[in-house]
Formats: structure tokens, C-alpha cells, sequence
């Protein structure tokens, strides 16, 4: 994923490399990313890598889905809020074989 530069920094990360003002920047490690962007380095949102390429669409019947805000919904039709709620609750319904 790669994020915008806000404000200019060299990346302790990768040996002092600069970065400048409306640059693309990514990393594996997530906890580097909030930290720049609690610093205010980084904008919060990703940025696409190509604005042409499509994302792919999910598969229909995956489950959990999220159906708006914090709600997802599972397998047998109950929803749950919260995403990490939602994928315990499902991987539970999946061993119980609903």
C-alpha cells in the first residue's frame, strides 16, 4: 500500500532516503506507517499504485460481508459489529457447519 508525504522526511527505515511533499511512500511494516502518519508525515488514506487498474471484487459469498460501518454480516444472516467480532463469529459458525 502506499500513502502520500505531507510533510518532508528521510526515512530512518531505509538507510536516510528522502522523501518530499506529494511523494508515494510504502512499507511492509505497519507500525511504521501509523507512525509516520501520527507524526504527520503521511496522509491517513492509501493512495492507489495505478488509478486505472481496477481493484478486484470480492467473491459474493464470502463471509463475513460488510454491509456498512462497523456492521458485518455472517453465513446465517446475523450481523455483528466489529471486524475482528465478525471473523471469530464466522469462523466459528464454519466449524459448527451452518
Amino acid at each position: 500500500m502506499s500513502y502520500k508525504v505531507k510533510i518532508p522526511f528521510f526515512d530512518k527505515a531505509d538507510n536516510l532516503k528522502p522523501y518530499n511533499e506529494g511523494d508515494s511512500y510504502s512499507h511492509d511494516d505497519e507500525e511504521r506507517i501509523a507512525f509516520l502518519i501520527e507524526k504527520g508525515h503521511l496522509e491517513g488514506g492509501v493512495i492507489s499504485e495505478d488509478p486505472k487498474k481496477e481493484t478486484p471484487e470480492p467473491d459474493k459469498n464470502e463471509f463475513p460481508k460488510h454491509s456498512g460501518g462497523a456492521y458485518y454480516e455472517l453465513s446465517n444472516g446475523e450481523k455483528v459489529k466489529g471486524k475482528e467480532e465478525a471473523f471469530k463469529a464466522q469462523k466459528e459458525l464454519d466449524k459448527s457447519g451452518e
